[in-house]
């Protein structure tokens, strides 16, 4: 490649990164059916079992060095990886088919993996749906350490390596993390994948979803920009030299913001912005708050609840839960109650329907529903917690929500436990009724949040994971504006407050959008909190405020786009 050209993905990892294209490729590899002898058959089985216990051998190392150098924030992704490894559901399936069918290893690896990998595309949720991508990385392992050879090494990288590539498996960006590994893109993938996650938690500048990356080879001058979420080939001289001006700034700031991270996010006329974090893993609150954050905004706890494919107990849940208020040490948490779609019944089998998630989910399962419940209020008495019911579309489902809530209560003061009843309830706005309504449920909730993530797909009719249309998300959408604007102002009335805790609030110039529409109350992911809150104290809100009047009467998103640019970056 000679001319230069921009390529568009979405963020996985903010930063910016110039370097050098490195590719990899695709590990998994095909297997062959090889029958075994019957008398083979139990040493086949040693076989697999040796190869699990070198995997996890290989994890747990991995995992302890994670924790030393990033903290336990970061170890919490190999964890996912050993689940798999202890998984009924994966190993002992493998063993029945090498025993039943007296097929090798190999191929019961792939045939049982390929199940589950589909299991994984059906699913709704696109968190669970990206770890699809822990399956893939152990199936890898397991291949290769079956055929006892190591994973093969990339030959040594330039010292400016940016790995690409359709997938790179977050171990493999890993055990690369003493190379010099500048930036990161590749063909699919989300910032909900692992992959993303490792990134961020190595700091290294990441863009998923690049589908015209196939057109890259390896030596390629590249620019990975992990604030717009495209990857830039072939740079003129003049853009290189702005981008390596925009690398030496942010540096720069930072140390800055590093330094003054605990200090109140407050604009250059001095309007106070409610800055917060959100979690996915309890394991993640103590990084929260060590890194100055004042609250945590949204604490998504499908992901502790459901873990090695199964509820917890009720006494496990109240545990965990407690010990997120302690180490939040008086922080507000916000639990946002489950928010999945999975069938109850059968681990094996997804709900196909898109539409039965959240609170639907939960009143059609009251049993799953009450147990969290219980385990929150019961948790409630060691710290400052708030609970947020999720796709929450009619009053209708908000009065069965709260009956349940006081039914819940009344049973926790029959038996005489402890809880603190003054807990608020709160209502997530991500589908349109929603939006359309929220004034009417204002009076029976004590606040909002805000979740640009799926209202924006609903609204434009855009599914985030199918990369053929990931390009038409847009924040800067007229539509997603005038309904943001809708929101603010219905609400305003009532007095509740509204944070907003999507992606949107994590970029910086939409979230100018967001405080200039009024809204003043931000919850973002640890990686973007320290972005926002420079953002934040760049900007005045009277200028932000005169922008939205303005965006508000544009008709394209990307004139949107520019102009917001603009201001924030003061170009």
């Amino acid at each position: 490649m000679t001319d230069e050209r921009v390529i568009h993905g979405v963020v996985g990892s903010v930063g910016i990164a110039v370097g050098r294209a490195v590719r990899t490729f695709d590990p998994l590899f095909v297997s062959f059916n090889v029958k075994v002898r019957p008398d083979q058959v139990r040493k086949e089985v040693e076989r697999f079992r040796h190869s699990v216990e070198k995997s996890r051998e290989q994890l747990k190392r991995m995992q302890a060095e994670l924790r030393r150098k990033s903290g336990p924030e970061s170890s919490f992704l190999i964890d996912a990886h050993l689940l798999v490894l202890q998984d009924r559901l994966f190993v002992d399936r493998i063993i029945e088919k090498i025993e039943n069918e007296s097929i090798n290893s190999e191929w019961a690896i792939q045939q049982v993996s390929d199940d589950l990998l589909q299991a994984y595309d059906r699913l709704d949720d696109e968190y669970l749906r990206e770890r699809r991508g822990d399956l893939e990385d152990i199936v890898r392992r397991l291949l290769h350490n079956l055929q006892s050879k190591p994973l093969p090494p990339l030959k040594k990288l330039p010292y400016d390596a940016i790995l690409i590539g359709k997938i790179v498996p977050p171990s493999t960006l890993f055990e690369l993390r003493t190379q010099r590994v500048v930036g990161l893109a590749t063909e699919t993938g989300s910032p909900l994948s692992h992959t993303a996650i490792m990134a961020r938690s190595l700091e290294i500048p990441a863009v998923m979803g690049v589908t015209a990356l196939s057109e890259v080879s390896s030596g390629d001058l590249l620019i990975v920009d992990g604030e717009r979420g495209v990857v830039i080939c072939s740079p003129s001289e003049e853009t290189l030299a702005e981008y390596k001006e925009r690398d030496r700034d942010g540096r720069k700031l930072k140390k800055k913001a590093a330094a003054s991270a605990s200090a109140p996010s407050v604009t250059e006329d001095g309007v106070l912005i409610s800055l917060g974090a959100n979690i996915n893993f309890s394991e993640e609150v103590r990084s929260a708050i060590t890194s100055g954050c004042e609250s945590i905004g949204l604490y998504r706890t499908e992901f502790d609840f459901f873990r090695e494919g199964k509820q917890l107990d009720e006494e496990s849940l109240v545990a965990d839960y407690s010990l997120v208020l302690k180490t939040a040490k008086g922080a507000p948490v916000t639990f946002r109650t489950i928010d999945v779609g999975i069938d109850q019944k059968s681990w094996d089998g997804v709900n196909p329907n898109f539409g039965v998630r959240g609170l639907r989910f939960c009143l059609e399962n009251t049993d799953v529903f009450k147990k969290q419940l219980r385990s929150l209020y019961r948790a409630s008495v060691n710290g400052r917690m708030r609970i947020l019911l999720p796709f929450v579309s009619t009053v209708d489902d908000l009065d069965s929500a709260s009956e349940i809530i006081m039914a819940v209560r009344r049973e926790l003061d029959l038996k005489r436990q402890p809880y603190d009843p003054r807990v608020p309830i709160g209502v997530m706005i991500e589908t349109p009724a929603a939006a359309q309504t929220c004034d009417l449920m204002a009076s029976r909730v004590d606040f909002f949040c805000l979740g640009t993530n799926d209202l924006i797909q609903y609204y434009l009719v855009i599914d985030r994971s199918d990369q053929s249309v990931v390009h038409l998300y847009n924040p800067f959408h007229p539509a997603i504006l005038r309904c943001l604007h809708q929101i603010f102002s219905l609400l305003r009335p009532t007095g509740k407050s509204i944070t907003v805790c999507g992606e949107m609030a994590a970029d910086p110039p939409s979230a100018a959008v967001l405080l200039g529409l009024g809204f003043t109350s931000l919850s973002v992911n640890l990686g973007a909190y320290p972005r926002i809150q420079r953002m934040i104290r760049s900007v005045s809100m009277a200028q932000l405020r005169d922008l939205a009047g303005q965006i508000l009467k544009m008709q394209k998103p990307k004139e949107v786009e520019e102009k917001v640019r603009a201001i924030v970056y003061r170009s």
